[in-house]
């Protein structure tokens, strides 16, 4: 399974925040067992530089990790699985961005959200903290892959808000769980088998929090070039508002 020539992806710092404080990345690492694929957005928090600092930040950790383990496999030497590098890059870039907040005073509080993807072979591994999302598009479906580390969803969860109440309630951006506030973090991490024609959408919030699931899906559906896909949903977000930066990476999986 392989990435192809189908890929998009694009940021917007939207209409109202100054500075755009998302970070995102493709990457590609050549295997000898097939190409190890990579994409990423992250949501930086903390205001003026330090947001784009901590997003940036956490960004550079996960290609440092992937990095270093294609190098291992390539050198032939045993490595852990995808699940568990994603599960320790999250972590490691939780410490590094804790680090530089606490050893400077003007980024005291700075984290960010981060939202990944790694594919390789037939296996998705899907690594996330905070609200940024990554979806699914499988057939006429769309499925949201990642939960978000908010208030309301947890609320949600515990079934004291409905699904209509979270999205207009007053504290919908109230993220629970985000990289380099607290020492320490838990990521998820999930896996799935991936499908010819699968197509991996992931996105800050501000796609997601005014362009529905169902749009996403509408839009992929509507043309099979996927750079289109994307500033057209950039387009979108900037014409509901663009309250803030708008981050969007879309793949389609060839065979």
């Amino acid at each position: 399974m392989r990435l192809g020539q189908n890929v998009g992806h694009g940021s917007d710092v939207g209409r109202v925040r100054p500075i755009n404080e998302d970070f995102h990345r493709v990457w590609q690492f050549p295997l000898p067992g097939g190409d190890l694929t990579l994409l990423a957005v992250a949501d930086g928090m903390g205001g003026a530089a330090a947001g784009e600092v901590a997003s940036k930040l956490a960004t550079e950790v996960l290609d440092e990790s992937f990095s270093r383990y294609v190098e291992e496999v390539r050198a032939g030497r045993p490595v852990v699985g995808i699940d568990k590098l994603i599960d320790k890059a999250l972590r490691l870039a939780n410490r590094r961005v804790y680090a530089e907040a606490f050893s400077k005073q003007n980024r005291r509080g700075m984290g960010t959200a981060l939202t990944c993807v790694a594919i390789l072979k037939r296996r998705a591994y899907v690594g996330h903290v905070g609200d940024s999302r990554a979806f699914l598009v499988r057939g006429k479906k769309i499925y949201q892959l990642t939960k978000d580390h908010s208030w309301v969803e947890e609320q949600v969860a515990l079934g004291n808000l409905t699904e209509d109440q979270a999205e207009n309630h007053e504290w919908r951006n109230l993220v629970t769980r985000v990289l380099g506030t607290r020492p320490t973090v838990a990521p998820d991490v999930i896996e799935l088998e991936v499908q010819v024609g699968d197509v991996f959408v992931v996105s800050t919030d501000g796609l997601h929090g005014l362009v529905k699931p169902e749009e996403i899906l509408a839009e992929i559906k509507r043309t099979d070039n996927r750079q289109t896909n994307v500033e057209v949903m950039l387009a979108l977000a900037n014409e509901r508002g663009g309250p803030d930066n708008i981050t969007v990476v879309i793949a389609e999986m060839d065979a």
